[in-house]
């Protein structure tokens, strides 16, 4: 009989701790999850336009104007909206960094290889 009560007592408390921290390591962006676009300036403009998906995740393009051309747009957003993005290749590309706060963003972006930079703004649509 105290067999069974220590084993039942030993379920309880695994039970209880280990389903406690699921929401707690939960990754998902839901707020961010789905369709954005926008534009960029300074040294060179154009827009953009991504996809973000439940896991953070971000694919999209970004459209130079100076450069007559579409370079792809691949990143990620946290939970708490701090946005990076890769775009173009390594050795003609560069990178978008910024805050997204509900449905808009803005920050910076640099193209170090063809020395630009600039701001960039957005929303969800």
């Amino acid at each position: 009989m105290k067999n069974i009560l220590y084993l039942s007592l030993a379920l309880l408390i695994f039970a209880c701790s280990s389903g406690g921290d699921d929401d707690n390591n939960n990754t998902t962006n839901s707020e961010f999850q789905g369709e954005w676009s926008g534009t960029f300036s300074g040294d060179d403009n154009g827009t953009w336009s991504a996809g973000i998906n439940s896991n953070g995740d971000v694919s999209g393009t970004a459209y130079s104007t100076i450069f007559a051309d579409n370079y792809s747009l691949e990143g990620s957003v946290s939970s708490s909206g701090q946005f990076q993005a890769t775009f173009g290749t390594s050795s003609a590309g560069g990178e978008f960094t910024g805050q997204l706060n509900g449905n808009s963003g803005s920050g910076t972006w640099v193209n170090t290889e063809a020395m630009m930079n600039g701001s960039w703004s957005g929303s969800k649509d």
